[in-house]
């Protein structure tokens, strides 16, 4: 399970499945990022489309990513919740 460490600029989520060795991690979280970046613009994004394109995003990284799959997971509850949604960032 990937450690989670909350920051003022994104989650730092340190897991080997999860490093910067693994381009499909960080192509789905650079989307994943773009998207989140759009509730944030002058004129936000709506929810539902940001909400469906993250699980979309989070269907295709389940099975090569898991642990970016729980980590979008928790970015979709986050904002039907509405609460503010931080960037991923992916370490070595």
């Amino acid at each position: 399970m990937a450690r989670i460490k909350s920051k003022l600029k994104g989650i730092e989520m340190m897991e080997s499945s999860l490093t910067e060795s693994n381009p499909f991690a960080q192509v789905i979280a650079a989307e994943a990022n773009r998207v989140i970046r759009t509730l944030h613009l002058p004129n936000p994004a709506d929810r539902t489309a940001v909400e469906s394109v993250l699980e979309s995003l989070k269907a295709v990284a389940e099975p090569m990513a898991p642990d970016l799959a729980r980590t979008l997971n928790i970015r979709l509850v986050a904002i039907r919740n509405n609460i503010q949604v931080n960037q991923i960032t992916l370490e070595a």
